[in-house]
């Protein structure tokens, strides 16, 4: 279409600039809803990083707490081993002193005497009772 063919005449350029403005209102009103979307999304797009913020601080709360629970764990599990090390060879330090004392007093002391055999007498009959 070339412009020789279209009609200017006032009804027809009445109805383009109806067709335009419609066009451009309606272009402006979609705007309106985009701008306002965006700002939805923005706001909730800060709520979202705020609360990234907060967990990522609870975890690392938790991780800390974790990680002195874990040493405090560790720190008395290693005090219990060394105590129990220490009983241990205090013990077995015991058990070989008497060992030890046991073997000087069985070198020192005479033999015991060898009991005499026991000799079982022979046991007599009962006599049995008559009731009558």
């Amino acid at each position: 279409m070339t412009l020789d063919q279209i009609p200017l005449d006032p009804p027809a350029l009445k109805l383009f600039l109806c067709i335009v403005g419609g066009l451009l209102l309606i272009a402006m009103v979609r705007i309106l809803f985009l701008l306002r979307t965006n700002n939805r999304l923005r706001e909730s797009t800060s709520k979202m990083e705020k609360q990234v913020l907060t967990q990522h601080q609870e975890i690392l709360a938790v991780r800390q707490d974790s990680n002195a629970w874990r040493g405090e764990t560790q720190r008395m599990f290693d005090a219990f081993r060394a105590e129990f090390s220490k009983r241990l060879a205090e013990s077995e330090q015991r058990y070989q002193d008497i060992q030890h004392k046991q073997q000087e007093l069985e070198k020192s002391a005479p033999p015991p005497p060898k009991p005499e055999p026991v000799v079982e007498k022979a046991v007599l009959p009962v006599p049995s009772i008559s009731l009558s």
